[in-house]
């Protein structure tokens, strides 16, 4: 287990791949805010923004299994080590691999606002919420995203979840059918960061949902990966 760990670890932060990943952590919330259009910003509204940082950090963590897919090196993972060790290790690295995306994000997108607002920056307690809830929610997004990797193994579908899904079906249901649309994942994960939409659940309500919809996906793509053949 300890090597496989070791192992996937490595390969989280290797190659040139790692840092455009990241970019997406504060490009995401940067779309977000000139997608909004908001006019006059305050410190709460811009790091609102920050919702969007779980959509990396689930795409990051499908690719932490997918590439093995990809590449045909998933075989050599098995042989290596055991296939529970093998998904806990990638789950683990996934967890790590979010709250990198999600510190990089948080510390960029506070960046970016303290260039916005100057002097205007509200340093409250607001802002640490938002910030520790981005830090939480692209954590568990990161596993959410490993699991989603496991479930269809494929890079192209994988990716198409993590970015699609939030943007083209989310967030337009989010204003039709917020009811509904407030249960799902990244609406969940936005709830964490405390996003200004009134359909939200609260921050302790959304973790709790946050944390069923990671449990259901990862004993789901473990499920399916003891039982499928290696490729």
């Amino acid at each position: 287990m300890r090597d496989a760990l070791r192992a996937e670890l490595l390969k989280a932060r290797s190659g040139f791949w790692l840092l455009a990943v990241l970019a997406y952590a504060v490009l995401l919330p940067l779309g977000v805010w000139r997608f909004s259009g908001i006019d006059l910003p305050d410190t709460q509204l811009m790091l609102a923004c920050l919702a969007a940082c779980p959509v990396a950090a689930t795409f990051l963590g499908g690719y932490l299994v997918t590439r093995d897919y990809y590449y045909r090196s998933i075989e050599r993972g098995v042989l290596l080590h055991r296939k529970a060790h093998l998904y806990l290790a990638k789950i683990i690295a996934g967890a790590v691999s979010g709250l990198v995306t999600g510190l990089v994000g948080a510390l960029g997108w506070l960046l970016v606002t303290w260039l916005v607002l100057r002097s205007g920056l509200d340093t409250g307690w607001s802002t640490w919420q938002k910030l520790l809830g981005c830090l939480l929610a692209c954590t568990l997004a990161g596993v959410f995203g490993v699991a989603i990797g496991w479930i269809l193994r494929d890079y192209y579908f994988a990716a198409g979840i993590s970015f699609l899904l939030p943007f083209a079906i989310e967030l337009p249901l989010l204003f039709l059918q917020p009811s509904v649309a407030r249960f799902l994942p990244n609406d969940v994960f936005a709830g964490l960061v405390q996003a200004p939409l009134p359909a939200l659940f609260p921050v302790w309500l959304s973790l709790v949902i946050a944390v069923g919809w990671v449990a259901l996906t990862a004993c789901a793509g473990l499920r399916l990966f003891l039982r499928r053949e290696v490729l």
